[in-house]
């Protein structure tokens, strides 16, 4: 008798969702989803009232991140290392001037890095952005 060796190999499995599958889930989660007050149309209520706040600023919506306000960002990080505005979290005025500096030099790694590929519009407002940090940067180490 020959006995026969049942070789394992590898099994792969496709977990990529096609268009299908996310549809599928999409309408599951809208039947999961209890009916709201305002689509019941209960009497007593007001259906211009606007729902209540989100709890949380996890549940708030996000801005979308475009190179414009990337770039603000990193201006305002730099503002606040310079004194200028205080720190969100503290609400106190803090003074950082080398992390300052090192902002305002990303910003200039930035705009040359990325020459060539930014509108005209992203182009003006990244140069008067460096321009007024630097401006700014000078202004505040005199002091």
């Amino acid at each position: 008798m020959v006995e026969e060796k049942k070789e394992k190999g590898f099994v792969f499995v496709d977990k990529r969702k096609s268009h299908e599958d996310e549809a599928q889930e999409a309408e599951k989660a809208q039947e999961a989803v209890p009916e709201s007050e305002f689509s019941r149309g209960e009497a007593g209520r007001s259906q211009e009232k606007d729902p209540a706040p989100p709890s949380s600023a996890k549940e708030q919506a996000m801005p979308e991140i475009d190179f414009n306000s990337f770039i603000l960002s990193f201006s305002s990080s730099a503002m606040m290392n310079m004194g200028v505005i205080p720190n969100p979290m503290t609400r106190e005025i803090e003074k950082d001037l080398p992390m300052a500096k090192q902002t305002i030099d990303i910003l200039a790694m930035l705009e040359k890095k990325t020459q060539g590929n930014r509108t005209s519009e992203e182009d003006r407002f990244l140069s008067a952005i460096l321009y007024d940090l630097r401006m700014k940067f000078v202004e505040e180490s005199k002091k």
